[in-house]
């Protein structure tokens, strides 16, 4: 008896961490294979399979080697992906990590009865010289849903042919700071950066710096300025990375945006965009080449592995590249990295 409820309860707690992963949007793919790790049988089509699947396993020490290994899957993903990053060179990163650290060891007990509030959750030793502090808050995110007609009143249902509805769910987040004495710099990553809204993005980064401020006393000031760094990324051209998305303005004042397509890896591959680019680097008056280029302001750049593609994606905008004072970006998008060295391959790119 013991067994079954042994059983029933990982398989409850397995069912919560692939809702979970779904949730922060962590592909399907590697959930199933994380399940096909275990087991082969255990892979299913989508996430309810996979869920589903648990009830035919009653191999204790496997369904505990899976549970194991989501858990280590989720927390690679809470650490170091899907983040929007800023980076500080100008601050005293010891005496910020030694403020962290105080802080945590004061307050890390106390009771979170307010999880729409910022509190410590969790601070880890990286390596001899990095640090990382983690700090939770549930937030809501609009969702939206196709609405069955079943559901509503026939009057509304007889007037459309489909409805579509928006919901708010609370949802998680796991913002953070990484303090590296080494290299001496600060990065503030807000969590969750593809599944926010811009907006709501935006209101979290800066209340989240409002609250590392004033609650821990750390100012953080002039970070790392990210703008050059996208005509960088568009000329750094090997055969383990590429662009897989650019908006970029001609000499005549033309936007274009571009997606990667299909099958291919670089879309400064691609015939759309080499031909474009050529006619505007040699358009001629009077038989004499203008010298023109295009002018990035967004781009995102893939670099690729045997298990898992690293991306880093700087968003700018139009507005920006015309600005009185000048270009300027301070925040960066990170995707695929999944620990210290894979985040620092991405830092290394991008300051």
């Amino acid at each position: 008896m013991s067994e079954n409820v042994d059983l029933n309860e990982i398989r409850e707690q397995i069912a919560k961490h692939v809702d979970w992963a779904l949730d922060r949007k962590i592909p399907l793919p590697e959930l199933q294979a994380t399940f096909r790790g275990v087991k082969r049988t255990l892979s299913a089509r989508n996430g309810e399979g996979l869920k589903t699947k648990l009830n035919s396993e009653f191999d204790l020490d496997k369904l505990s080697k899976l549970k194991e290994e989501l858990e280590k899957l989720l927390r690679s993903h809470i650490f170091f992906d899907d983040k929007l990053i800023s980076v500080y060179y100008e601050v005293d990163v010891e005496q910020t990590a030694e403020k962290l650290i105080e802080f945590f060891n004061t307050n890390f007990n106390e009771s979170n009865e307010n999880e729409t509030e910022y509190h410590p959750i969790e601070q880890v030793k990286l390596s001899d010289s990095v640090s990382l502090f983690q700090f939770s808050i549930v937030r809501e995110i609009s969702v939206r849903d196709i609405l069955d007609p079943n559901d509503l009143i026939e009057s509304i249902t007889e007037e459309y042919q489909q409805l579509i509805g928006v919901k708010k769910i609370p949802l998680a987040c796991y913002d953070l700071v990484i303090c590296d004495t080494k290299n001496n710099y600060v990065v503030v990553a807000m969590d969750l950066a593809s599944v926010l809204s811009r907006s709501d993005l935006n209101l979290a980064y800066i209340n989240f710096n409002n609250y590392i401020e004033k609650d821990i006393g750390i100012i953080l000031t002039n970070p790392c300025d990210f703008f050059p760094k996208i005509q960088e990324l568009y000329e750094e051209k090997t055969n383990k990375n590429g662009v897989t998305e650019i908006v970029f303005m001609t000499p005549h004042g033309t936007t274009h945006d571009e997606k990667l397509k299909g099958n291919q890896k670089d879309l400064r591959d691609a015939t759309y965009h080499d031909e474009g680019t050529k006619a505007v680097r040699n358009e001629k008056i009077n038989g004499k080449l203008l010298g023109n280029n295009i002018t990035p302001y967004r781009i995102s750049m893939r670099y690729y592995r045997d298990d898992r593609n690293l991306d880093t994606s700087l968003k700018s905008s139009y507005q920006a590249i015309h600005a009185a004072n000048g270009s300027h970006l301070y925040e960066a998008y990170v995707y695929g990295t999944r620990n210290i060295d894979e985040l620092n391959f991405i830092l290394g790119k991008l300051i």
